[in-house]
């Protein structure tokens, strides 16, 4: 696909491929189970503005985010569903919360008594989902707090209980052991409320690799972020997921250029032709999220094969070989992140070079890339 855009760096999202996500997350799960698509963070870099209506049109029932004003962007792109706001906020925040007519974790009593306060103002009820503290260690109430945090919601005339959840830490694992304890105490919580008589609402736990490995945390909802966009949350989980990254980073060669024996490139002259080489200038750099710790080490793929990088990645350049790649021209499409011809540059081996997670790289790609839905 020949792409014209302000400058040539770009990044292009698959629609089919999130589909093929989406309809992976459905099988695994049981019926009764919901989706509350986690599209924080600009929906991990792919632009929640437009995943979002995409994931509602194929069924998705809720949404995720993390702070209100990732809310009302949703609501302005149409969402109408409900959104869920995962972490805590500030007072300044809680009007955009009303405004937004969005679900607020509830993580402490002051929390719940504030919005209550702001709910008789606006004349409304605001929705929360308690938060339980299972051993994440983040934020929530601790499982023996949470009946007196709900008995104390209950009370209040402008707070709507709409769910209770917590937070796996160590899903991800192979060894579930931790991950097991959390559900057990999360669900002794559970029990001391129904014991008091009263009527559970939404409960959820379950986030990405917990609806790989882990069943028993398909409970009303379950919270799938990563794997939305078709990247494993870690290594360590099973590889046999029918997942299909949905993002490609791309750019273009603007520049050829052959260098004899002995000379430096870049920054710190960190690497020196040992003969003449042939390079390629590529229009991007750190500025643009493709990470400096990639200089020397990593590799971007032209014409089909991988072209190692020369010299440390620049602010808005970045240097390649392309000495042993016939044809490169001027204009030749590269892919940084994505799939050319029969090769492919993950974002988890770029995360492992850079000693992250593709959580990060992704993430971390600049807003200001233009996209392309196909």
């Amino acid at each position: 696909m020949r792409v014209e855009l302000k400058r040539p760096a770009w990044i292009e999202i698959d629609f089919k491929a999130l589909e093929k996500n989406y309809n992976f997350i459905r099988s695994r799960i049981d019926k009764k189970t919901k989706i509350a698509a986690v599209v924080k963070a600009n929906a991990y870099g792919h632009g929640a503005a437009k995943i979002a209506p995409k994931l509602s049109q194929l069924g998705v029932e809720y949404f995720c985010v993390s702070s209100p004003d990732e809310g009302i962007e949703l609501r302005r792109a149409g969402i109408k569903k409900p959104i869920l706001v995962l972490a805590e906020v500030l007072e300044t925040q809680y009007s955009e919360i009303v405004k937004g007519d969005l679900t607020q974790a509830a993580a402490s009593l002051e929390t719940i008594s504030a919005l209550d306060k702001l709910g008789a103002k606006a004349k409304k009820k605001v929705k929360v989902h308690l938060v339980v503290d299972t051993g994440m260690g983040r934020i929530g109430f601790f499982p023996d707090q949470l009946n007196e945090a709900y008995q104390l919601a209950k009370k209040l005339k402008n707070i709507k209980i709409d769910g209770i959840f917590s937070h796996l830490a160590r899903a991800d694992e192979k060894d579930k052991t931790y991950s097991y304890q959390q559900l057990q105490k999360f669900n002794s919580a559970l029990d001391n409320i129904r014991e008091s008589g009263f009527k559970l609402p939404l409960i959820h736990i379950g986030n990405s690799a917990a609806i790989i490995d882990l069943k028993e945390s398909f409970l009303d909802l379950v919270r799938p972020g990563i794997i939305l966009y078709g990247l494993l949350p870690s290594k360590n989980l099973n590889n046999e997921a029918a997942l299909t990254p949905i993002l490609s980073f791309k750019t273009r060669v603007v520049q050829l250029r052959q260098l004899s024996a002995g000379s430096a490139i870049g920054y710190g002259s960190t690497y020196k032709t040992e003969n003449k080489e042939k390079l390629a200038v590529l229009p991007i750099g750190y500025k643009d999220g493709y990470p400096r710790l990639l200089s020397n080490q990593g590799e971007v793929l032209i014409n089909g094969q991988r072209a190692p990088i020369r010299g440390r990645v620049c602010m808005g350049q970045t240097i390649v070989s392309v000495d042993h790649i016939k044809n490169v021209e001027v204009g030749d499409e590269v892919v940084l992140i994505g799939k050319q011809g029969e090769k492919e540059i993950s974002a988890a081996e770029i995360a492992e070079i850079c000693g992250t997670i593709n959580y990060e790289i992704v993430c971390n790609l600049s807003e200001r890339l233009e996209k392309i839905y196909v």
